[in-house]
């Protein structure tokens, strides 16, 4: 299959960008036990993935989410000091990326907060022309996918939405754009993003390299 010509990039999160959802659902467990919830084990509270973190604790907890919150972005915050989380050659990517000047964002699922978090910690903060939050009533990933590439004035068609999970492939193509998986992470498996026919399947760090490169019909250095 050939590699179609893109001329922008949009990004997920947790899971692409760098190894958080398993300090997700640490903290999240941590946030909903401390303020009264139920003990969460890590596949129940992945079950409730939909929401961002303020909906997702509104739904365990009501209007103890508002302090629930602070908790969960604390937890969050620290873990991150914790351990090894960056993909450190899509880091490089993306900043080679920007400084040439290549339209790029992130659409995720995660909250405003901690969205800001990650993206500061592991070096990106700045590298994105617009980053688009999850709702805490559920996906809207490809809503916000339209919204940034009808501000850019790009076809869809030209833009490359990459993501690690079922429903940024199936949110991707509602909005019309090149859908990427990315399956790098230690316990990736390809397997599940197959039968949601992405573009591409990306098993490694250097294969979205090579990939992006060829897309972009240049190196981005």
């Amino acid at each position: 299959m050939s590699t179609p010509a893109i001329t922008a990039v949009i990004w997920d999160v947790d899971g692409t960008l760098a190894d958080t959802i398993p300090l997700c659902v640490e903290a999240l467990a941590t946030a909903i036990s401390s303020h009264g919830g139920p003990d969460l084990s890590p596949a129940e509270i992945i079950g409730r993935f939909g929401p961002n973190e303020e909906g997702l604790l509104r739904n365990e907890l009501g209007d103890r989410w508002v302090d629930a919150i602070e908790t969960y972005l604390d937890e969050y915050e620290r873990a991150h000091h914790d351990a090894a989380l960056v993909f450190t050659e899509v880091r490089d990517l993306i900043l080679a990326l920007a400084q040439a000047g290549v339209p790029m964002a992130v659409v995720t699922g995660k909250g405003p907060r901690s969205a800001a978090i990650t993206l500061d910690l592991i070096g990106l903060g700045g590298a994105f022309e617009h980053v688009a939050a999850g709702s805490m009533d559920g996906p809207i990933k490809s809503t916000e996918i339209c919204r940034i590439i009808g501000a850019w004035g790009i076809e869809p068609a030209n833009v490359a939405y990459v993501g690690d999970s079922p429903s940024d492939i199936t949110e991707a193509r509602a909005a019309g754009v090149i859908a990427v998986g990315a399956a790098w992470k230690p316990d990736a498996d390809p397997s599940i993003l197959e039968p949601h026919e992405p573009d591409a399947i990306l098993l490694s760090e250097s294969d979205l390299v090579s990939w992006i490169t060829a897309a972009l019909d240049g190196d981005p250095n």
